[in-house]
């Protein structure tokens, strides 16, 4: 089988492991608040399982990254997606035995799936030419539009399940996730081989004149590596050192503030809906129209992110959001919630896709692993500090206190930029000078 064909099937294993475990997540993740204060008997525990969601996955993605250097991708994605059956059967049982300990246990297993899952792009980019990394990036973040048409496929099927055979509406859907993360499972053995570690593209060096990044290759196996045998592993460079480069400043303060300001919005606009006097129904259809913003364009924003560039992309990314931030307050009426939410939506797209495919552009050879599985880290922090303060900036000052959080979040993407950028500049002129 050529190389070709082979880097084919591993990137439809990995859209189709993320439409999977999308669908499987919005299920389940509908119903764990409204379980946790069933179970805790007050609202106060509400937030509880995605709390600790936020910090399974946190605490699972730097392990999770070594784990994909040391014994192959595919080892590790196995082991987040069985992590991930099993916390779909931990809630099954929780529902049946009224248990808030087994439906948080089931909650922060949950992060290690997640932790797996965003590791997908990258895995996704690497086995591609860097000339289609932004392309191949967007089409996986695209697969959360299917998960999303996908969950509610899941839960109208869950409703014939309920009304069949008598069975808990809550239990259905861990029961339905089982299967969505078990497909995925099964997606992840079958079709993902060989290992995309073993096919990680070998290019030249690329210059990026988008954020003045000096020449750099992108990994290549080690000749001695036997076909279809993973690498072994070589010492890596401290994480400080790497991240201390202006482009991985710029990727990473792309992907966390940009997670870290729709998080903040996201989760407080159905309560400021609510406050404003619209319905469940409304505030759903506020949430599937943010979901399309989200992931709907991805593939648009892969193909502009290598067309115009990654820096520039990503700096539209940061004005959408400040425009979010600066709106917010204002956002009363039904359709300019709807198109604010959007907006949100899709101004994390433009951070998140073009800072994932700078940040695979400038991870080193035979580290890819570790140092996405350390950025993702980051990430899940802010997004767990954006969903905990938000209710306390939105009990201080309203809408606007998130929105003015916001506002000056996202502003912090742009001064990166400049001195990501001014640093360039002054290293390429040392070099120059030399």
């Amino acid at each position: 089988m050529t190389d070709t064909a082979a880097r084919t099937r591993i990137t439809a294993s990995l859209f189709l492991s993320q439409a999977f475990y999308s669908s499987a997540f919005i299920g389940v993740f509908a119903v764990m608040p409204i379980l946790a204060t069933r179970f805790g008997g007050s609202p106060a525990q509400a937030g509880l399982p995605v709390t600790l969601t936020m910090a399974g996955r946190a605490l699972a993605s730097y392990p999770l990254g070594w784990a994909m250097d040391r014994y192959g991708r595919r080892m590790a994605l196995t082991i987040g997606f069985a992590g991930g059956v099993v916390s779909a059967v931990l809630g099954v049982l929780a529902v049946w035995s009224s248990s808030l300990w087994l439906l948080l246990a089931s909650a922060a297993l949950m992060g290690l799936a997640r932790s797996a899952s965003e590791q997908a792009r990258f895995i996704a980019a690497e086995v591609h030419a860097p000339a289609m990394r932004d392309n191949m990036i967007g089409l996986i973040v695209f697969a959360g539009t299917f998960g999303a048409v996908g969950g509610r496929a899941a839960a109208e099927m869950g409703s014939w399940l309920r009304l069949s055979f008598g069975l808990n509406e809550f239990a259905v859907a861990y029961l339905l996730a089982i299967g969505l993360l078990a497909l995925a499972l099964l997606c992840t053995q079958i079709l993902l081989r060989p290992d995309p570690l073993t096919l990680r593209w070998k290019a030249e060096p690329e210059f990026l004149p988008e954020s003045g990044a000096l020449p750099k290759v992108a990994g290549a196996l080690p000749a001695a590596a036997a076909p279809g045998a993973v690498p072994a592993p070589r010492r890596g460079r401290p994480l400080l050192e790497i991240f201390s480069a202006p482009d991985m400043q710029i990727a990473v303060t792309a992907i966390a503030m940009g997670q870290l300001v729709m998080t903040m919005l996201m989760v407080i606009t159905p309560l400021h809906m609510n406050i404003c006097g619209y319905d469940t129904l409304n505030v759903s259809t506020a949430l599937a129209v943010h979901t399309l913003g989200m992931f709907a364009l991805s593939p648009l924003t892969g193909w502009m992110s290598r067309q115009v560039g990654r820096v520039p992309v990503i700096c539209a990314g940061a004005l959408v959001l400040m425009a979010c931030g600066l709106l917010a307050p204002y956002a009363v009426s039904l359709y300019a919630l709807y198109f604010g939410m959007f907006a949100l939506g899709y101004g994390w797209n433009l951070c998140h896709v073009a800072g994932s495919a700078l940040l695979a552009q400038m991870v080193p050879e035979g580290e890819g692993g570790r140092v996405q599985g350390a950025a993702e880290f980051i990430v899940s922090i802010t997004s767990g500090i954006g969903s905990l303060s938000s209710g306390a900036l939105f009990a201080w000052r309203g809408f606007s206190g998130p929105g003015a959080a916001g506002l000056l979040l996202a502003g912090l993407i742009l001064v990166a930029v400049a001195v990501a950028t001014s640093a360039n500049r002054r290293l390429a002129l040392e070099i120059a000078n030399a």
